[in-house]
């Protein structure tokens, strides 16, 4: 069985957070990323209740090298990402 994988940033809240909860229907593996770390855990336990694997990152996205880690830890532990 193929297992997609996506990424969504701005996960803690509004549309990320409803985009994140959605996927997490059609999605095995969801990368949560957003600056609040505190919603995120939030956000990771409706996702993994929808069915999916959460992968939490608490990090600004406006930092070159967060961007890098989180694509780096998403391909590390699910070996690929479908959409973002």
């Amino acid at each position: 069985m193929k297992e997609l994988v996506a990424i969504v940033t701005g996960a803690s809240q509004g549309i990320g957070r409803a985009t994140a909860v959605r996927l997490a229907k059609d999605f095995d593996g969801i990368a949560l990323a957003a600056r609040n770390g505190e919603a995120l855990k939030e956000v990771a336990a409706k996702v993994r209740s929808s069915g999916a694997d959460p992968l939490t990152f608490s990090l600004d996205l406006r930092e070159r090298e967060s961007a890098e880690i989180l694509v780096k830890k998403t391909l590390d532990r699910f070996g690929r990402i479908d959409a973002c």
